[in-house]
């Protein structure tokens, strides 16, 4: 358990305090939608008697109910529990990824029945005492594999050390996470983000990683083999998939950080979906050389979705580069889940360059023979 025995009865007190606002809360939305009080009371009980078999640990004192554009979060990825009918959001909160006030940097979740409504936040990764990463809790990822849960997050480490993903496990997608790898998967010695996770079709495990552009100017995306216990990676060289340098991108935008005077080509967020083809499918984002109608303007282009193919199915390709962007509308750092009826859904986040107002959003998808079709609704997901 996260903390002693008087702490866990604690958040036990917090949580049914909180049972009765959510009650009221639930009746007050009732009358708002003409509903009546017996049926949402029904409704309330079932989530309720549903929410039982959750090990849920809460962040603060209150559990909050939130619709999902009213969430604050980057890099956001989502994860059907199919057998007990919840999703679970992880995602990035600049908030507290490098810890605030007297709290250490940690990852939480908020749970949902219908991709609508939201409840949390929830703690599923609190470091211990020792833990090689410091700040930078970005993008965590969560996925099933070999009767487990496995975290692929990003961390930093102290003065002069690496930023990279690592690896964390649980016996359930609610947590707790423990530190499963040894440090990061990622090149050692070197500044890597954005792990992603994928097992292809002979049963091989990779990590597929973003080497950062601020380190070598044009930013690249890299595959390693795993280790099937998923400790560390085999000791080869990688497979570069995305190299901005040599490949022909004429989309993409020269990214410019004045606070460290630096400039380069951004490689974010890969992630894989094999095609009923056979082919496999990476998505990515970067940004583009002119300003989408949702961004915040000027000169700074919107975030972008891009996709590659290797049409081969396999991780070593080759790969070839879509002409076309998935999607450009501000909107990126994605992933491509199922739904609970079954459904292709994409869930990303929206209004990047509009700092401090960036948050999920889930898109319908339609697979097409060389890739797929994202369905953006124009001023749907604008803020």
């Amino acid at each position: 358990m996260w903390e002693s025995s008087r702490e866990n009865r604690m958040e036990i007190k917090m949580q049914e305090a909180y049972k009765e606002k959510q009650a009221e809360a639930a009746i007050q939305e009732a009358h708002k939608e003409n509903r009546s009080e017996a049926a949402i009371h029904e409704t309330y009980k079932k989530n309720r008697a549903a929410e039982q078999d959750l090990a849920l640990t809460p962040v603060y004192q209150e559990i909050e109910t939130r619709k999902l554009e009213e969430l604050y979060l980057r890099d956001p990825f989502l994860f059907p529990d199919r057998e007990r009918g919840w999703y679970f959001l992880y995602g990035t909160n600049m908030d507290t990824c490098d810890g605030a006030a007297n709290l250490d940097p940690f990852f939480e979740t908020w749970i949902s029945r219908d991709l609508q409504t939201f409840q949390g936040p929830y703690l599923v990764f609190r470091p211990e005492k020792g833990f090689w990463g410091v700040k930078h809790y970005w993008a965590p990822e969560v996925h099933a594999y070999r009767g487990a849960y496995y975290m692929f997050a990003t961390f930093k480490g102290g003065i002069g050390e690496d930023r990279g993903t690592a690896v964390l496990k649980a016996e359930r997608p609610e947590g707790p996470f423990r530190e499963h790898s040894k440090g990061h998967v990622t090149l050692k010695g070197h500044e890597c983000l954005d792990g992603t996770f994928y097992v292809d079709s002979d049963g091989k495990p990779w990590v597929v990683f973003c080497h950062e552009w601020t380190e070598l100017f044009y930013g690249k995306i890299k595959a390693l083999p795993l280790k099937e216990d998923l400790t560390g990676v085999l000791d080869v060289d990688p497979i570069v998939i995305v190299d901005t340098e040599t490949d022909c991108l004429p989309w993409i935008r020269l990214m410019h950080d004045p606070r460290v005077r630096k400039k380069g080509y951004l490689t974010d967020a890969p992630y894989f979906h094999r095609l009923s083809g056979g082919a496999l499918l990476m998505m990515w984002s970067s940004y583009t050389l002119d300003a989408a109608p949702d961004s915040s303007g000027e000169d700074d282009g919107g975030y972008v979705i891009a996709g590659c193919i290797s049409r081969s199915g396999k991780m070593e390709g080759p790969w070839e580069h879509i002409p076309e962007l998935l999607l450009d509308h501000n909107a990126g750092h994605s992933a491509l889940f199922y739904d609970l009826e079954g459904n292709l859904k994409l869930i990303s986040h929206c209004n990047d360059t509009k700092h401090g107002q960036e948050s999920p959003i889930i898109l319908d998808v339609r697979e097409k023979q060389d890739g797929i079709q994202i369905i953006w609704r124009q001023g749907e997901h604008e803020k």
